[in-house]
C-alpha cells in the first residue's frame, strides 16, 4: 500500500502536465490569397515539416499550435504558387492573419478582358490539338518517392512498357528494369506502406483511357482566364477551373496553361481533397509541342495525409512517369504487371538491375538523377554504386 501515494503523485504531475500543455495551445485562423486578393483553395498548410490543415474555398484556415512563447512556423504550399512561411508569436495572432502567395511563373501583366466565350475556344483549339488520347504504346520512366517530416526517405526507379486500348478500357503495363535505394535511409522500406498513393494505372487512365477531353470539357467545371503569364517557357493563358459538382472529392480546383500563339495545351496543374479533407493529392502535367500537337512529356503525383498535430506526421508518397519514346506496337506484351497488381509500388517487385541499361538510358534521353535525392543522400562517391 505505500506506493499507492506514489503513484497518485505521478498521476497527478502528469495530468497537470498534459493540462498546462493544452492550455498552451492556440487557435491560429486566417486567410491565403493571392496577389489579387482572391482566396486560394487547398492550400496545405504545414506546422513541424506535418501537414495540419488546408485551406477551404475562400482561403480560410484554422490551426492549433503548441505555444507561441518561442513562435511557431506555419509553412503554406499550393501549386501554381510560391512556398511560403512565416513565423507566428504572441503579437502577431490578436487578429485573424493574412497569407498572401505569390504566382509561381512570371506574370505578363495582361491586363486584357476577355470575354467569357473565350476560355471555351481556347479549351476546344486546346483539345482538339491534344495527342495521344487513343491507342498508345510508349516507354516510360517511373520514379517513387517517400518524404516523411520533410525528408526524402525512399527512392526507386523503373522502365515500364505502356500499351493502352481505347475499346478495352485498359492500361497494360510490362517492367523491364527496376532499381532503388534500399539502405541509405534511416527508415526501413519495408515498414513503410508507399504505395497507398501509388496507382500507375489510375494515373495513366485519367490521360488516355479516359480521355482528358471528356473530363476538361465537363459541364461541371467552371472555367476563368486569370491573365498571361510565361510557362516553362511558354507565353500561356492562365486558366483557373474548379469542379464545382463532385461527389467523390470535397474540391478539385487548379490552372490550365494554353500557348497565346497556336493554343496548345502546355500544362495543367491541381489540387483534389477528399470529402473528410483529411488527404489532398496535388497532381501536375507538362506537354511537350511537337508538330503543332500537344503531347504529354511528364506527369507528377503527390499524396500529402493531413496529420494530427501531436502525431508522428504520416509518409507522403510522391510519383513522377517521364514519357521517353514510342514502341513497336507489334511487340508482344508479356508478363503484365497491371493484372496481377493494382497499385506499381517498386518496392514491392523483385530486383531487376542493370547498370549498363540505365546507364543507357539515361545518356540516351539526357536524363539526370533528382537533385531532391542526391541532397537528401549526400552521396561520397557515384550515385550509380549505391544501387
Amino acid at each position: 500500500m505505500r506506493y499507492v501515494p506514489n503513484i497518485f503523485l505521478s498521476i497527478v504531475i502528469c495530468s497537470l502536465f498534459l493540462f498546462n500543455n493544452v492550455l498552451a495551445q492556440k487557435i491560429v485562423t486566417g486567410n491565403i490569397v493571392n496577389e489579387t486578393n482572391k482566396g486560394i483553395e487547398s492550400v496545405s498548410i504545414y506546422n513541424k515539416k506535418i501537414l495540419i490543415a488546408l485551406s477551404d474555398r475562400e482561403g480560410n484556415f484554422s490551426v492549433k499550435v503548441d505555444s507561441l512563447k518561442n513562435g511557431q512556423t506555419l509553412s503554406f504550399s499550393s501549386v501554381g504558387y510560391e512556398n511560403r512561411s512565416i513565423v507566428i508569436d504572441e503579437n502577431n495572432t490578436a487578429t485573424s492573419i493574412t497569407v498572401k502567395l505569390k504566382d509561381k511563373y512570371v506574370n505578363l501583366k495582361d491586363v486584357q478582358i476577355y470575354a467569357p466565350s473565350f476560355v471555351f475556344t481556347l479549351l476546344k483549339n486546346g483539345l482538339k490539338k491534344l495527342a495521344d488520347t487513343g491507342i498508345v504504346n510508349k516507354s516510360i520512366l517511373c520514379r517513387q518517392y517517400m518524404v516523411r517530416e520533410g525528408k526524402y526517405k525512399t527512392f526507386a526507379e523503373g522502365i515500364f512498357n505502356l500499351r493502352t486500348d481505347e475499346y478495352k478500357n485498359d492500361i497494360l503495363l510490362q517492367l523491364n528494369s527496376i532499381r532503388r535505394l534500399d539502405h541509405l535511409s534511416s527508415v526501413n522500406p519495408n515498414g513503410v506502406q508507399i504505395n497507398y498513393a501509388i496507382d500507375m494505372r489510375m494515373e495513366l487512365k485519367s490521360y488516355f483511357v479516359n480521355n482528358l477531353n471528356d473530363n476538361l470539357s465537363s459541364e461541371d467545371n467552371d472555367y476563368e482566364i486569370e491573365g498571361q503569364v510565361e510557362y516553362e517557357g511558354e507565353k500561356c493563358y492562365k486558366i483557373y477551373f474548379n469542379r464545382a459538382k463532385n461527389v467523390q472529392y470535397k474540391t478539385r480546383n487548379g490552372w490550365i496553361y494554353i500557348t497565346v500563339e497556336k493554343h496548345l495545351i502546355k500544362g495543367i496543374e491541381s489540387n483534389i481533397a477528399t470529402l473528410a479533407k483529411n488527404m489532398i493529392w496535388i497532381n501536375k502535367q507538362n506537354y511537350t509541342i511537337k508538330n503543332g500537337m500537344s503531347h504529354l512529356a511528364t506527369t507528377y503525383l503527390k499524396c500529402n495525409v493531413v496529420a494530427g498535430l501531436f502525431s508522428e506526421g504520416e509518409p507522403s508518397a510522391e510519383m513522377e512517369l517521364i514519357f521517353l519514346e514510342d514502341i513497336d506496337p507489334l511487340e508482344k506484351n508479356s508478363n503484365n504487371y497491371s493484372t496481377s497488381k493494382l497499385r506499381q509500388d517498386l518496392y514491392k517487385y523483385p530486383k531487376r538491375y542493370s547498370a549498363e541499361f540505365w546507364r543507357d538510358i539515361y545518356q540516351k534521353h539526357n536524363l539526370t538523377f533528382p537533385q531532391s535525392i542526391v541532397e537528401t543522400y549526400k552521396f561520397k562517391g557515384s550515385i550509380e554504386s549505391e544501387f
